[in-house]
């Protein structure tokens, strides 16, 4: 009988290490599940923040670029309406006509400064520099290193660093 109590005894605390077990796993499984839902919906906050963050930037880039080309339509628009204005003049000199064509290409010229257009306007015997110049043709001029411009064809422009139409240049032939 002292037996049997004894193998009751064992089987009761091996029974209740096994339930102990049985509850520390199932309280670690519990653990793990809460951290994979944890890290799935961190990692759909974050699919949804990048998400949000790349259409934010589509829509700024849209928005910049409007209002870059409404800052160019607002100071051409006058421009074209004092061509309009000058086309409905009649009986005009060449004299005033030039005038008139002088003054509209210098309203222009303001409207473009103020959006920050700069113009390329090389020298004869300035370095050429194929970032800022294109090399039309080759001309020989007395004074000018080879390779060097030897004549501005046609002004260049720029804003900032980024060149809109390069200088069209000739350059100074080799000897």
């Amino acid at each position: 009988m002292t037996n049997e109590r004894t193998n009751n005894t064992s089987d009761s605390e091996a029974n209740d290490e096994l339930s102990e077990v049985a509850h520390t796993v199932e309280d670690f499984i519990a653990k793990l599940e809460r951290e994979i839902t944890e890290l799935k919906d961190s990692r759909l906050r974050a699919v949804a923040d990048l998400q949000n963050t790349a259409r934010r930037g589509v829509e700024n880039e849209a928005r910049a670029r409007t209002q870059g080309i409404m800052g160019v339509a607002h100071g051409v628009i006058p421009v074209l309406d004092q061509f309009k204005l000058a086309l409905a003049q009649t009986g005009l000199t060449a004299e005033q006509a030039a005038e008139g064509l002088k003054l509209l290409q210098s309203e222009l010229w303001k409207s473009l400064v103020r959006v920050g257009v700069e113009m390329i306007e090389p020298n004869i015997g300035d370095a050429f520099e194929p970032g800022k110049h294109e090399a039309v043709m080759q001309k020989t001029c007395d004074s000018v290193d080879a390779g060097a411009i030897s004549m501005r064809i046609q002004n260049g422009y720029r804003i900032g660093d980024t060149v809109l139409r390069p200088a069209k240049v000739a350059i100074q032939p080799s000897a």
